[in-house]
């Protein structure tokens, strides 16, 4: 039996250390993720972001705790800084080129994500939240930031004024020139007291669909906000592990711990953990050079998603990966052949093995798995424990455990092995008889 105690240890990009990961009791964790902006596909970089969050989740319940989940839905538009200052908006932009309501592309990217989360076998959330559910409690934020002097009001329009708060830029290192450097790379907005300052809420352009009432008029919050009021109505204001791509630290994670840190005054996420790029090919993915993969598109050229899952188990998650279809071939063997491996034993009673050797094994690899999620090497521990000469039952049992972390549905695949085994039997006998 896993120590009830948390072992898990993991790389804080804030202060750039391993520390361990403490709940705030002796049984419970929250994690918020940052998940998709639905007005298309996730591509599998994202993906791999998700899965990062997914095994930081199995290893917490292995140790036995309690863990609450919050993945939020922002379907408003990842509404970036100079996005904003143009006034678009990626949902409605996508439903204006399709004909539909914002709320129904939304909705249908929402389905079309989810269901790419069960075809990687990716645990569910215990949350949801929706960004446009939440519009109260982003204007209740950006009211508390302008009575502390952190905001400031100008046309309808509100901004969060960097230079209020000095913690602002340390997660990213962006600081001082580097910042003001960042803020003029975008189209520069008039109203702002500095270029450097971002969104809180933007006034609605004539005929924009997407906005709601406030008080400085009608209009839409911006992209940090959402993440600030949707991780306090469900975790409060503080959590415990805050996960994301790197591409999320800034400015996005950066204008989260700001508004959330100067409205509560305590301290926001106590670890920050971010997975690497996903490179296509050796370069990163993007929509102009036509490498942005979805899992869709690993399952039109016939490949099965969950070998996408094990290739991301071969890299550390804070180390870049390269995507390539001969390595994600690959992947797909070594899966298969795990299968294969796993059809072969039956199910018995372990205890006449000596449990030393268990533990053993048991250590190895979860030694591995706590260490900042060294997936790669705890499935190479996997494969050894697989390859040794103990009995087979042994090693189904074992291979058991470590798949409620590494979730690569091997208990499934060994359950519906037997059930077909037994029913062939079945049907044998019966055409004897």
């Amino acid at each position: 039996m896993i120590s009830a105690t948390p072992r898990l240890r993991l790389n804080d990009t804030l202060s750039n250390s391993l520390i361990p990961v403490r709940a705030p009791d002796s049984s419970s964790v929250n994690i918020y993720t940052c998940g998709p902006t639905v007005y298309r596909d996730a591509h599998i970089g994202n993906m791999r972001s998700y899965l990062l969050a997914d095994w930081i989740k199995r290893i917490l319940i292995s140790q036995g705790h309690k863990v609450t989940h919050v993945k939020n839905i922002t379907d408003v538009g990842h509404m970036r800084q100079e996005m904003l200052e143009r006034g678009d908006d990626k949902v409605v932009a996508e439903a204006l080129s399709q004909g539909k309501s914002p709320a129904e592309i939304a909705d249908f990217y929402t389905g079309r994500f989810l269901s790419d989360e069960r075809s990687i076998n990716i645990l569910a959330a215990d949350v949801f939240p929706k960004a446009t559910d939440h519009i109260a409690e982003m204007i209740e934020i950006i009211e508390s930031l302008l009575e502390q002097g952190f905001a400031y009001a100008v046309n309808g329009n509100v901004y969060y004024s960097v230079k209020s708060f000095p913690g602002y830029g340390m997660l990213s290192g962006n600081v001082q020139e580097s910042l003001l450097r960042e803020a003029v790379r975008v189209e520069v907005d008039s109203l702002k007291r500095d270029p450097r300052d971002f969104t809180l809420w933007k006034s609605a352009e004539a005929g924009r669909e997407l906005k709601w009432d406030s008080p400085w008029g009608g209009g839409f919050p911006g992209w940090h906000i959402e993440c600030s009021a949707m991780s306090l109505r469900h975790l409060g204001s503080n959590i415990d592990i805050h996960t994301g791509g790197v591409d999320n630290i800034f400015p996005h994670h950066e204008g989260e711990i700001a508004q959330s840190e100067g409205a509560f005054d305590q301290t926001f996420v106590k670890t920050w953990v971010h997975g690497q790029h996903l490179l296509a090919d050796g370069v990163k993915m993007a929509k102009s050079l036509a490498n942005e993969y979805t899992l869709t598109d690993l399952k039109d050229r016939g490949f099965d998603p969950m070998a996408f899952r094990y290739l991301c188990l071969t890299t550390r998650f804070n180390h870049r990966l390269n995507f390539t279809f001969s390595s994600l071939k690959a992947a797909e063997r070594a899966l298969t052949a795990l299968r294969h491996r796993i059809w072969q034993w039956s199910p018995k009673s372990v205890e006449n093995i000596q449990k030393d050797n268990l533990e053993t094994w048991d250590n190895a690899f979860f030694d591995a798995v706590n260490d900042n999620l060294d997936m790669p090497t705890a499935l190479a521990i996997t494969w050894k424990m697989i390859r040794s000469d103990m009995p087979g039952h042994v090693k189904l049992h074992l291979i058991n455990r470590y798949d409620a972390i590494l979730g690569l549905g091997l208990s499934e695949i060994s359950e519906h092995y037997r059930f077909e085994r037994s029913r062939k039997t079945s049907e044998n006998q019966s055409s004897i008889t």
